[in-house]
């Protein structure tokens, strides 16, 4: 299944549990907008807007990162940049920070207040044109498996290209961290 597939049921599982979804976020359209002007701005436009984080603080503060990320990218790019939430499809069994239904439920039913890097999510922004920016999953696997290379590694590109992984959205927007109880470390 392509990631604009996965992007609609995203839409329709955020609708579906009561979440306010994102102007916009169904109007998709297939102009690129992650140019290579735009690659070779990346490590400035990310500086200026969170000056200089260390490699564990963009593991531990993934959400927030990418929150605070997508108002600046909309403005770089002139188009809508949806919050995502989500996990990593990396061909084993488990996934990386899988979650589903039953973890949306039970996070909705009883917001608990939890740091952003406590809970199993992963969050990314996602493009009208279902390009993705990830600047947090290749630095959060090189501090984790203690790899030499990979910090400061940002994905962007078409979803439906990448190799080796792929990216799986379950919410549209911020809504659930808001009604989760996990937002409050962003104000």
């Amino acid at each position: 299944m392509g990631y604009r597939k996965e992007w609609q049921d995203a839409i329709e599982r955020t609708k579906h549990y009561g979440l306010n979804l994102p102007a916009d976020a169904a109007r998709l359209n297939q102009q690129r907008y992650l140019t290579k002007e735009v690659h070779d701005r990346f490590p400035y436009v990310v500086r200026d807007a969170f000056g200089n984080l260390g490699y564990e603080d963009i593991v531990a503060q993934c959400m927030s990162i990418h929150y605070r990320l997508a108002p600046v990218m909309e403005e770089l790019l002139k188009c809508p940049v949806f919050f995502t939430i989500g996990w990593i499809d990396d061909g084993s069994d488990r996934g990386m920070f899988r979650f589903g239904d039953e973890f949306i439920q039970e996070h909705l039913a009883a917001p608990k207040k939890t740091i952003g890097g406590q809970a199993n999510l992963h969050a990314w922004l996602t493009l009208p044109s279902m390009e993705v920016i990830d600047v947090a999953l290749v630095t959060t696997i090189a501090v984790l498996q203690k790899l030499d290379k990979g910090h400061g590694g940002v994905i962007a590109g078409p979803a439906d290209d990448l190799k080796g992984f792929a990216y799986k959205p379950m919410l549209v927007g911020t809504d659930f961290l808001r009604k989760a109880g996990m937002l409050w470390e962003f104000n």
